[in-house]
């Protein structure tokens, strides 16, 4: 008992310590300039808050191990809501995890809300970025170790399901969205094959061996196809081919979110936090996923589902809460595995190792001072994240109030410009204009661009697993299939989902099946 005893005053002892280190000047001052600039990089089409991270982690190598720790969670933090401020005022998301906020975002904007769409997003965010960081608090030794038993066998079910539960929930059809989510596939398997090395798809194409961009796609798949669309609209109007209502932006910002109203959605906004929370600690899977998945299940349990998509705040908190909330995630698995949960969080270990700090079970142990002050900057940015986002919401909606030409020129000019800058080669422009014509075809013929996504996202996961899950198997799958219980439960839960859709399939759909 006494020893026993002795642990807890040496844990409160040192978390005690951890938030003094954090409040002190350095790491305070290193939050504010990183969240500034998280916001500013997210909220621009192809400068992430991995971008930010990589190009500003060489000026971190200087500073005190605390203060370039603050400065690039600071980055992370803003960055993940940044993405979300030109996904609702463009239809542009800053960063992929973003694009299922455009979906009932960018109505709102254009139905003179838009200030209570960002300062949704932001209240989202942060309240879901708070949950995660707590929980972290909380559960992130015995996460890990659960995190340690998911092998190539689970992640194969796990993904197996996440198709069919986003192809299901989105769009009209069932099958127009496992058309979609398939050619997602299709578009991840281009480049290398992951075991062999040897190319696929790349018709002769230097350039594809490393695969489609996410960025070039999203952009792509988003922002011209809504120029394009928006174009053939005006096309018509003007030559009297089919006389067409636009959507015009309001003259105003619009009302501010009213807190009562922000606590009705509540329940979406925790259910999203633990989705995102749980993502993050799974290595691998990332923001997107968590992003999509707290869509929908916002719309699974939201009483109007019908009106997703039409500009509903409920579409907006649930992606933005799990998004936030795999920031506070990601770092389970950094800190006591020393694996990084997604690129973000990978670029984060090489500063790191710079400055004497070597993630992995030991540094509990080894550094328990220097990981509660982690826990406490985690923490502690979400309410800088809420005072500059808060300041800038403003400033931001402003940009609704500009001419419809101006704004779609500026948004193809920085769709372009922000893909160059990412990738830095002409072929990706490419890609982006060609992607661009493919998703204005899927959106004219209502094919969800989000089982797309899902499955471009999570195909290269799938396929490694699938294919490391079929070399365990030595010819029996069914057999390792039941021996492992996490597994089956995924199993079970795709089994079921897929009934469910069945029950409430289309004429369409009907049709189409008997016919394949």
């Amino acid at each position: 008992r006494q020893g026993q005893m002795c642990i807890r005053d040496r844990s409160m002892e040192n978390l005690i310590i951890g938030i003094q280190n954090a409040l002190t000047l350095g790491p305070l001052i290193a939050l504010i300039a990183g969240v500034t600039i998280g916001i500013f990089m997210g909220a621009i089409p192809g400068l992430t808050a991995a971008m930010a991270i990589a190009l500003l982690a060489p000026i971190t190598f200087g500073m005190q191990p605390i203060t370039a720790i603050a400065f690039l969670i600071g980055i992370y933090k803003g960055g993940t809501f940044g993405g979300s401020i030109s996904a609702i005022l463009l239809n542009i998301p800053g960063s992929p995890e973003a694009s299922a906020t455009s979906f009932d975002g960018f109505p709102l904007a254009k139905k003179g809300r838009a200030r209570e769409a960002l300062q949704m997003a932001l209240f989202a965010s942060v309240a879901g970025a708070i949950i995660a960081d707590i929980l972290l608090y909380v559960v992130a030794a015995p996460f890990s170790k659960f995190a340690l038993k998911f092998g190539p066998t689970e992640l194969t079910f796990v993904v197996l399901f996440a198709f069919t539960f986003v192809a299901g929930l989105t769009g009209k059809s069932m099958i127009r969205g496992l058309i979609a989510c398939s050619f997602g596939i299709l578009c991840a398997m281009v480049g290398l094959d992951p075991m062999s090395a040897t190319p696929r798809l790349t018709f002769g194409f230097i350039e594809l061996f490393d695969g489609l961009s996410l960025l070039s796609i999203a952009i792509g798949m988003l922002g011209l196809a809504e120029i394009i669309f928006v174009l053939e609209k005006k096309f018509r109007e003007k030559y009297g081919l089919k006389k067409v209502e636009i959507a015009q932006f309001g003259e105003k910002r619009g009302p501010n979110l009213n807190l009562v109203v922000f606590f009705q959605y509540w329940k979406t906004i925790l259910r999203s936090s633990f989705i995102g929370s749980c993502v993050g600690a799974l290595p691998g899977i990332g923001a997107s996923m968590a992003a999509f998945l707290g869509y929908g299940s916002a719309k699974k349990y939201s009483k109007q589902p019908e009106l997703f998509g039409k500009g509903n705040l409920d579409g907006i908190a649930g992606p933005e809460a799990a998004n936030s909330a795999v920031v506070g995630g990601s770092f389970v698995p950094l800190l006591t595995l020393g694996i990084p949960g997604n690129v973000t969080t990978a670029l984060m270990v090489g500063t790191f190792l710079v400055h004497g700090i070597e993630p992995g079970p030991h540094v509990f142990n080894n550094q328990p001072i220097l990981i509660y002050s982690i826990f406490s900057i985690l923490l502690i940015a979400n309410f800088f994240n809420l005072i500059i986002g808060l300041l800038g919401s403003g400033i931001y909606s402003h940009i609704i109030r500009l001419p419809e030409y101006i704004i779609y020129s500026i948004v193809g000019l920085t769709c372009l410009t922000g893909v160059l800058a990412a990738s830095s080669t002409i072929f990706d422009l490419y890609i982006v204009i060609i992607f661009g014509v493919i998703g204005y075809f899927m959106k004219k013929f209502d094919y969800s661009f989000v089982a797309f996504l899902i499955g471009f996202v999570l195909a290269p996961e799938f396929e490694l697993s699938f294919r490391s899950y079929l070399l365990l198997a030595q010819g029996d799958p069914v057999g390792l299939l039941f021996s492992r219980p996490i597994a089956l439960f995924f199993f079970g839960l795709t089994t079921v989902s897929y009934t469910h859709l069945r029950a409430h399939e289309t004429r369409e759909d009907r049709v189409f099946r008997r016919w394949v």
